[in-house]
Parts: structure tokens; C-alpha cells; sequence
């Protein structure tokens, strides 16, 4: 600032007491900014923080995961007893034959007449 607006602005702030609470809160504030600035960081300080950051980074995308498996194992079982129940539904079962019918065409392929196995336990030849 050119000289005559310093005298100025000396002047206000020796009579406004905001003004000057206002700028000895930001000598302050810029002094501590100028202290830390002059301290050294710890040696290893970068490295261990960006560490940090990677791991709970891996923590949150495996803290995603553990979650998916249960949710596929369920979803593929699912899958699984429904296929299992279509296919049960989906086959063709025919009806059993009427016995009657089956010794009927029985008795043309073999020599010797069907019995029933119960007039066989019946007339103890056994």
C-alpha cells in the first residue's frame, strides 16, 4: 500500500476495536501458519499415510465382497431347486399299464403262462 493509505488504515484501526480484534486474529492466525510451515515433517510420514489409505481402501472393497458371496451361494441355490422342480414337472411320466394288458402280451412272447407271485407263495411249490 502506498504510504498515505497505511497512515489511513493505522488511524481507523486506532479507533474501530473490531477492526483491530480483526487483524490481530489474522496475525495470529498467519504467525502459526508460518511456525508450522517451518517444522519438519516426520521422516516416513507420506509413505505411512498413503498406506493407511490404501488398506482401508482394500478393507472397504473386501468389506464389499464378503457380503456377495452369501448372496450368490443363496441365488445359486435357488436357482438350482427351481431348475431341479421344472425338471421334476417337466418330464413325461406315463400311467402304469393295466396288468390285465401285460400278461395279455406277456402270454404271446413266452412259452409258459404268468402267474400272479401270490398263487405262487399260495401253492407252496416253492
Amino acid at each position: 500500500l502506498p504510504q498515505t493509505e497505511v497512515s489511513v488504515v493505522k488511524d481507523h484501526l486506532n479507533t474501530c476495536p473490531s477492526c483491530s480484534q480483526k487483524l490481530t486474529y489474522l496475525q495470529e492466525t498467519l504467525s502459526f501458519i508460518e511456525t508450522e510451515k517451518a517444522l519438519t515433517p516426520k521422516p516416513f510420514l507420506y509413505t505411512r499415510t498413503t498406506e493407511r489409505m490404501q488398506q482401508r481402501a482394500a478393507q472397504q472393497i473386501h468389506g464389499s465382497i464378503k457380503w456377495l458371496k452369501p448372496v450368490a451361494v443363496a441365488a445359486a441355490l435357488l436357482v438350482g431347486l427351481f431348475f431341479g422342480f421344472w425338471l421334476g414337472q417337466s418330464s413325461v411320466t406315463q400311467p402304469l399299464p393295466d396288468p390285465d394288458i401285460v400278461y395279455e402280451v406277456a402270454y404271446l412272447f413266452h412259452e409258459v403262462p404268468m402267474e400272479q407271485v401270490e398263487t405262487l407263495f399260495l401253492e407252496d411249490i416253492f
